[in-house]
């Protein structure tokens, strides 16, 4: 029961994770991407203990999308900055962790190319939306735009250090689809959720694929990918005061993270120590 409630928990950072700075990265600082992607990528092969796994993540993420959803899309309406400084905190503190994950088997110097490469297509496409204007919400999709857009989302959300709903923000689609998904209308669920499920599984083959054959370079690839989408939250300030008020709220996050995920790995290191007795 413990365990299910402590999946569930991070299930839920990974659902608001999902709605603003992507869930990949929050899923690996929180020790369960590989584990998913495995899972996604082949649903069938041990279902059982698959399902066990997996089911209090995916509790954890519809609670988190339900009840947090409208909290999340108030604190970036109302207070933008000081929200996106929570999330630069965070990721922040967890670069470490993703060090110490991406050397787990070796280190190479090779691996600092992929990192290389991440790093300049994420200033490039991070260039190109800050250049790009935000358009008027649209209020009707199609279903070829919901799939589409759905595949969008979905490879921010799966892709570690990836985040696109700020493309759904540009394209002036994202209210509509959140109030469509609150309001439960299976017209939007449905073409949406699709093009999710495409990127998503495609996704996670490739994942796991590149995980098992090319582990530190894929690894250094999402720590590009991550340290360069932290520019994305970067927020602009008004006032002196509100500039070190962000700085504090940046430095209190990036401490609990740092905290967290030195305790999540002394919590695995505990967990396999009782495994192999």
């Amino acid at each position: 029961m413990k365990d299910f409630f402590v999946k569930m928990i991070k299930g839920m950072v990974v659902g608001v994770a999902a709605m603003t700075a992507g869930a990949g990265t929050f899923a690996i600082l929180l020790g369960i991407y590989d584990r998913c992607m495995e899972i996604i990528s082949n649903p069938f092969k041990n279902f059982k203990e698959n399902l066990k796994y997996i089911l209090p993540i995916i509790v954890g993420i519809l609670i988190s999308v339900v009840i947090f959803g409208q909290v999340v899309i108030y604190l970036l309406s109302e207070y933008e900055a000081y929200t996106r400084c929570a999330f630069l905190g965070i990721i922040i503190g967890g670069i470490p962790t993703l060090f110490a994950v991406a050397n787990r088997k070796g280190f190479e110097k090779k691996y600092l190319l992929s990192m290389g490469i991440a790093l300049i297509i994420t200033i490039i496409l991070t260039g190109i939306a800050n250049n790009t204007k935000a358009g008027d919400t649209v209020e009707y999709l199609s279903n070829t735009e919901l799939i589409i857009y759905g595949a969008i989302y979905s490879f921010g959300a799966v892709m570690p250090g990836m985040t696109t709903i700020h493309i759904l923000i540009f394209m002036g689609v994202l209210p509509t689809i959140m109030e469509g998904i609150y309001a439960l209308d299976l017209g939007i669920i449905i073409p949406f959720g699709i093009g999710y499920l495409i990127i998503a599984l495609t996704t996670a083959n490739l994942i796991t694929y590149l995980f098992k054959k090319f582990y530190g370079m894929t690894y250094y690839a999402i720590i590009g990918f991550s340290i360069t989408s932290l520019v994305m939250f970067i927020p602009k300030f008004s006032t002196v005061l509100s500039a070190i008020i962000g700085i504090v709220i940046i430095a209190i996050f990036a401490t609990i993270m740092f905290i967290a995920t030195h305790f999540e790995k002394l919590h695995n290191t505990k967990t396999e120590r009782e495994d192999k007795v």
